[in-house]
């Protein structure tokens, strides 16, 4: 539940913040330009509002009974993001495959949502977000420029460090890809920061039409 809290309120707080500063420069320059990034700030917060309100129903009643985000959500998450004034380029080769469980679904959607969270608040250009789908597993990477790049690693290092201090928000992302049996690496490459993920995941079965439990 506090993974969800903080997915759902940093990932809009982070796009009406980037929206609130653009509007407050273009107000005078360009003020269509701010018009819109009211109206979307107006509406990441009535989303929010909404997704709050759906995680404390949940902790009044039993957990799992609203709905959760899923793959075909995952254009609304670029669209908010896009409308934070980051680029946000997706390449998915080949499309997912029918009945990948809920639960990974989820945890891709969340992973998705904090790399793209971190890329708004800590960016310095534009994401790209590549995705391979295997019939038994998703490979997924999500990168971007930092506004402060780290120095390169030694030649010897691995390939993916750590920032200095690891944020919830990376421990979070770890938490939920081990839940379904996948993992998250996350780190400087060169001068981008990238989130690399793979989930393994086993088709849902369709239940058959009538069948009865014996």
């Amino acid at each position: 539940m506090a993974r969800d809290m903080h997915d759902v309120v940093g990932h809009s707080l982070a796009v009406i913040i980037a929206q609130a500063d653009g509007a407050r420069y273009a107000a005078d320059a360009d003020p269509q330009a701010g018009k819109d990034a009211l109206a979307t700030i107006s509406t990441t917060a009535r989303s929010a509002l909404a997704d709050v309100r759906l995680l404390l129903a949940q902790l009044r009643h039993s957990e799992g009974m609203a709905p959760q985000p899923m793959l075909n959500d995952l254009e609304s998450l670029y669209s908010q993001v896009r409308a934070a004034g980051l680029a946000v380029r997706v390449d998915v080769e080949p499309m997912p495959p029918a009945n990948v469980p809920a639960a990974v679904q989820l945890a891709i959607y969340r992973v998705l949502q904090e790399a793209l969270t971190n890329a708004i608040r800590h960016g310095n250009g534009d994401v790209e977000v590549t995705m391979r789908w295997l019939p038994d597993r998703l490979h997924l990477w999500a990168s971007n420029p930092v506004a402060e790049p780290v120095d390169p690693p030694a030649a010897d290092a691995a390939p993916l460090t750590d920032p200095a201090g690891v944020s919830h928000g990376i421990v979070g992302m770890r938490e939920r890809a081990r839940l379904v049996g996948g993992a998250v690496e996350a780190g400087m490459v060169g001068e981008l920061w990238v989130v690399r993920a793979t989930f393994p995941f086993a088709a849902e079965e369709p239940q058959p039409h009538g069948s009865a439990a014996r």
